[in-house]
């Protein structure tokens, strides 16, 4: 069953595969003899690839702190030179233009709209009911998905059906390592044999408002560290949507979402949000804690950055760390 998962990961995991089409523009290149034009890896949507040297049109969902952050990256380009904008869906109308989202990029709350629009991959900052509403119908269409709100794939028949439709259409479906660090490391150690593995996960304890833990817990009046849930990662990441997507992105790419064990902890003495994560396998032994700094109550600002990285191994002709 792990095995099984971990194939599937292959789809999933776009920094974990040389399979996958991160490794495929360079391989496109390899494969080129010399002066003439790189291969171009068929489409369903006949847009352009890493390999063409047209940038990557981007269709991000969600103008929140991880969607504001990620399209001012985008319309800056330093850090994203291959890839540009191309359309923005918002909750709702915005009576002004937001100085990131140039003329030529479309900002709507129309959905169809934004289905309309010219992009070829879907950037998912919206939560979780926006995947499960819409996630197939970028896949159909052969575009590409990349997902932040992991948590949504412990329903394992929804996770199951984008793969499926991934497959048959020619889009990824790619998860974005978000604040999971080491996951590289991880996954390549889950190949083998794992003996045990854990993540503990700390917030202030205003970043657990609006959670089950609200009504367990007088949270503002926390003086001490105080355990919020203990359990799998599968309960976890269903239990708390906007606070423990790192659960199942670890789960998901090591040993599954019923196996990984995971303690959320309200901690008022911390400053930004924390992670630990153990594992102990076959292929060795690591003990990360990072320290993160927060975007908002609930994100750490490595978020918008996995998105960008991901973005930028999506476009480049080298990628590193595959």
């Amino acid at each position: 069953e792990t095995l099984l998962q971990l194939r599937h990961l292959r789809l999933l995991l776009p920094s974990l595969s040389l399979s996958l089409s991160l490794f495929w523009p360079a391989a496109a290149v390899w494969m080129s003899s010399p002066g003439e034009p790189p291969l171009k890896r068929p489409r369903a949507d006949g847009g352009p690839t890493a390999v063409t040297g047209s940038k990557l049109r981007v269709g991000l969902v969600g103008l929140g702190a991880i969607g504001s952050y990620v399209a001012e990256v985008l319309h800056e380009g330093r850090e994203l030179p291959r890839a540009r904008l191309a359309a923005a869906l918002v909750q709702r109308p915005r009576e002004e233009r937001p100085a990131y989202c140039s003329e030529e990029v479309l900002l709507t709350a129309d959905v169809e709209a934004f289905f309309a629009a010219d992009w070829d991959v879907c950037v998912e900052v919206a939560g979780q009911p926006w995947l499960r509403d819409h996630s197939r119908r970028v896949l159909k269409a052969g575009r590409s998905l990349l997902v932040t709100s992991v948590g949504a794939f412990t329903d394992d028949t929804l996770r199951e059906e984008l793969i499926a439709l991934a497959e048959r259409f020619g889009g990824r479906l790619l998860i974005a390592a978000g604040a999971m660090p080491g996951l590289d490391w991880m996954s390549s150690a889950a190949l083998e044999d794992v003996e045990e593995i854990t993540l503990e996960q700390r917030k202030r304890p205003e970043g657990w408002v609006g959670t089950p833990a609200e009504a367990k817990f007088d949270l503002a009046s926390l003086k001490e560290p105080t355990t919020i849930f203990e359990g799998v990662a599968r309960q976890a990441a269903t239990q708390f949507p906007k606070n423990a997507n790192i659960a199942a992105t670890l789960a998901l790419g090591t040993v599954g979402l019923d196996r990984l064990m995971v303690r959320l902890v309200a901690d008022p003495s911390i400053s930004g949000p924390m992670s630990r994560i153990k594992l102990r396998g076959k292929a060795g032994e690591i003990d990360i804690e990072v320290r993160g700094a927060a975007l908002s109550q609930r994100t750490s600002r490595i978020v918008p950055l996995s998105v960008v990285k991901a973005l930028r191994n999506m476009s480049a002709p080298c990628v590193i760390g595959v």
